[in-house]
């Protein structure tokens, strides 16, 4: 089982930075916060007042119960949003024609950090006209293709760590017409299939991902190039032919030491996707399918693709792959596969809460133990990661690990605010650098105590030397002083400088700041970082100065 994975989707595409905001974004909860707090800027439209023009404002992390604000821009492009309560939030304009410029490289919102009735004024936004991409999706008799999904990927290498998601106009409709609008000025590449946003590895109504003009490498795709306010037409796609029921892929489980077969194992597919020849990604699930008695298994339905085959161990089981087996679908069907399973090591213990709170077990039936292997061998280092549920009364068996130490912590979910790993124990002794585990080695005793607490670091980041480029992004990583380890927490710093990191146990903790531009390449800025003292159910302030002079070493 795996952990669900949160994705914040903007309005107007993916930004590839997503990733690393998904861990640093630190939420902050509005309830029983006093909604008093003003958000006003201007909007322009290549520096002249945009009227008319709707600009939202959300909680970075918003749960069901989120409010989302709302102003619409008077005569003078000017907005105000009134009655926000303290907190994260991403304020941006909602002109679907319109586009940020240079947006590829920058979120199309600002994060802004507000504290209890104040008045944040300046969160301003000079938008310029978005391009248009237009073609026709068919098969290759020309039958239209309906209610494809078209993606855009940036052609620029720096920027392919994703593709984007254009919401005006990316569906076909039924002549297998697409047109979409609100493109950022780029360079990009066109196409129909993109696994990433029609999930499911077996065949839907296309067939393996097809690039303009008709190919499905990536690396042989067509470039459309996008100027501001122009418009791209007839980039049409001929998806090629496959089985009606696509091809079959089957093979084998045995143990790698034995060889014999092992069976009832869930099977897991991941379908690898070619970049450019030094750059692959790739999306994974669970199947439907599980070995048999013989170890034998059988997968139905499978599109044309570069794949990677793997298992699914049950939580409660030490089984992990000792080697996966990779394959081509081309225009047969595939077998004779062999997935080689091992013994791997465990750890199994209980979860707690310190002081007089008790495990409720609605709480904690919503929790994941989090694990990350790191092993350093042969001058190498590697790392992995597995993720389990708690059990209602906070036990948690986790099995199929490598040998490394192994450093464990908790996804609490919305409903858990305030929740920190206090300490990890290992038979009644802190583990303060994670738990050492030896190859099929199972360890208990091991105990997470949980706290409730209220110390948070209220920052801002000062700039020497410097001016940030538009499409830098500053986050603020955590770790405890004298830990190696960073925090699964942190912040990202918004668009004045200011950062807030809530539900923090008293302690010390070293605080860094890091600055990341598609520009810099490898000569980012040297992180600052800090020492600071958190006090519970206190405020610390602390001021952190980021040197933007490039180190001479690089």
């Amino acid at each position: 089982m795996k952990l669900p994975v949160r994705a914040l989707i903007a309005p107007a595409l993916l930004v590839c930075v997503a990733a690393l905001c998904e861990r640093a974004n630190s939420q902050i909860k509005s309830e029983n916060k006093t909604a008093e707090a003003t958000v006003s800027g201007k909007v322009t439209i290549k520096g002249k007042p945009a009227a008319g023009i709707v600009v939202s404002m959300r909680l970075s992390q918003p749960d069901e119960s989120s409010a989302t604000y709302k102003a619409k821009t008077d005569q003078e492009g000017i907005y105000h949003i009134t009655r926000v309560a303290a907190g994260s939030y991403v304020v941006a304009p909602f002109a679907p024609a319109l586009v940020l410029p240079d947006s590829n490289n920058r979120p199309q919102g600002q994060s802004v950090i507000i504290t209890e009735s104040e008045n944040v004024d300046g969160i301003n936004f000079d938008l310029v006209p978005g391009g248009v991409i237009t073609g026709r999706v068919a098969d290759i008799e020309g039958h239209p293709l309906i209610e494809e999904r078209i993606s855009l990927t940036p052609a620029d290498e720096r920027d392919q760590c994703g593709p984007l998601f254009m919401s005006s106009g990316s569906i076909t409709d039924d002549r297998g017409v697409y047109r979409i609008f609100g493109v950022p000025a780029g360079r990009y590449k066109v196409s129909v299939g993109d696994p990433r946003f029609n999930p499911g590895i077996v065949r839907r109504k296309t067939n393996a991902q097809t690039f303009h003009p008709d190919v499905t490498e990536a690396a042989k795709a067509g470039i459309v190039e996008i100027s501001e306010g122009t418009e791209a037409t007839k980039i049409d796609i001929t998806v090629g032919e496959e089985p009606a029921q696509g091809y079959s892929v089957s093979g084998r489980i045995v143990d790698s030491d034995t060889g014999n077969p092992v069976p009832n194992v869930g099977i897991l597919l991941t379908r690898i996707i070619i970049i450019n020849p030094g750059n692959t990604s790739g999306y994974g699930e669970n199947t439907d399918v599980r070995s048999d008695t013989q170890g034998q298994f059988r997968l139905t339905n499978i599109r044309a693709g570069k794949y990677d085959l793997s298992i699914n161990p049950p939580e409660d089981s030490d089984m992990r792959v000792a080697a996966s087996a990779r394959f081509d679908v081309i225009d047969q069907d595939v077998s004779g596969l062999v997935v080689k399973t091992a013994r791997g090591a465990s750890i199994a213990g209980t979860v707690v809460f310190e002081g007089a709170r008790t495990n409720d077990p609605r709480a904690v039936s919503q929790m994941w133990l989090m694990m990350e292997t790191r092993s350093e061998a042969n001058h190498s280092s590697s790392s992995s990661s597995r993720s389990v549920h708690l059990k209602p009364d906070g036990s948690f068996f986790a099995g199929g690990l490598t040998a490394g130490v192994v450093n464990l912590s908790v996804e609490t979910g919305n409903r858990s605010k305030g929740m920190t790993v206090a300490r990890v124990e290992r038979d009644g002794v802190v583990q303060p650098n994670g738990i050492q585990i030896q190859n099929g080695e199972h360890i208990n005793g091991v105990r997470l105590v949980l706290a409730f607490s209220s110390g948070s670091i209220r920052g801002v980041v000062r700039i020497e030397n410097g001016t940030l480029p538009p499409t830098a992004r500053m986050i603020i990583t955590l770790s405890k002083a004298g830990e190696a380890n960073p925090m699964p927490r942190g912040a990202e710093v918004d668009s004045r400088g200011h950062f807030l990191i809530e539900g923090l146990a008293a302690g010390s903790y070293e605080v860094r700041v890091l600055a990341y531009a598609p520009e810099w390449r490898r000569n980012a800025p040297v992180p600052s970082k800090q020492i600071v003292n958190v006090t519970e159910g206190a405020a610390t302030d602390v001021i952190l100065t980021l040197d933007l002079t490039p180190s001479p070493n690089r």
